[in-house]
């Protein structure tokens, strides 16, 4: 199962950095940004909490590998750095969306922002010293607690992302099929599925966000992948 399980670890990590460089390079390339915001200020916080103010070490994952805390530290500081980049791309395009769907002037989308920043911060700090109390589900371990947060953060990243394309006409501006089939590979089918694997007695809670997240990215590939279709552009070769 160790063996299992470091081998999905590395799937997730290699996949969700796949995800975040086609995400930054669609946003450039097409002059946009293609991660919603709620999803991108819950992640982005969920990496900077869990790598610095709550860090992985003493962990049980951290004892799976030697120096396993300092990678995991690792990884979670360049997923944040690379949310960093794609952040700077929706403060670069993003304006023109919420003025032309919500009207909102210049200052109120850059409050409303802010606001979501330190929200987000604010919910995975005390999140994570909340569930940590519960030692006989999480054994005191902050990163099994942090899993829980994970799960819930990307169900409604997941659908947040389906809400994105439906807003943007069912068109692939800022998005591609590679960031899709990441996306699903690097949650769901690595993370989720060990998840549901060690815990064979108690993973249905965690699992119905778990299954949300399939559904969802699933779903999010199908009609990706059917817009590209339609513009006549190659889904597989597309970043």
């Amino acid at each position: 199962m160790t063996g299992w399980t470091i081998a999905a670890y590395h799937l997730c990590t290699y996949t969700w950095a796949l995800a975040y460089i086609g995400i930054i390079y669609r946003g450039f390339k097409d002059q946009t940004y293609g991660m919603p915001i709620v999803a991108l200020t819950l992640n982005l916080a969920w990496e900077i909490v869990f790598a610095w103010f709550i860090p992985p070490y003493g962990s049980a994952d951290s004892t799976l590998i030697p120096h396993g805390g300092l990678k995991a530290q690792m990884i979670f500081t360049v997923w944040a750095a690379l949310d960093l980049v794609i952040l700077y791309t929706y403060f670069r395009y993003g304006y023109r969306y919420f003025q032309k769907q919500y009207g909102l002037s210049r200052p109120q989308w850059i409050g409303f922002t802010l606001a979501m920043l330190i929200f987000s911060f604010f919910i995975m700090y005390t999140g994570g010293m909340f569930f940590w109390q519960f030692e006989e589900y999480f054994n005191a371990d902050q990163i099994e607690g942090a899993k829980l947060i994970a799960f819930i953060q990307n169900a409604l990243m997941s659908i947040s992302f389906i809400a994105m394309f439906h807003a943007r006409g069912g068109t692939a501006e800022g998005q591609s099929f590679t960031i899709a089939w990441a996306k699903w590979i690097g949650t769901s089918m690595t993370g989720g599925i060990i998840y549901v694997l060690s815990r064979p007695d108690e993973w249905y809670f965690v699992g119905t966000f778990i299954v949300a997240v399939f559904v969802a990215d699933v779903y999010y590939m199908i009609v990706v992948y059917r817009a590209l279709k339609r513009q006549g552009i190659n889904p597989w070769t597309r970043l």
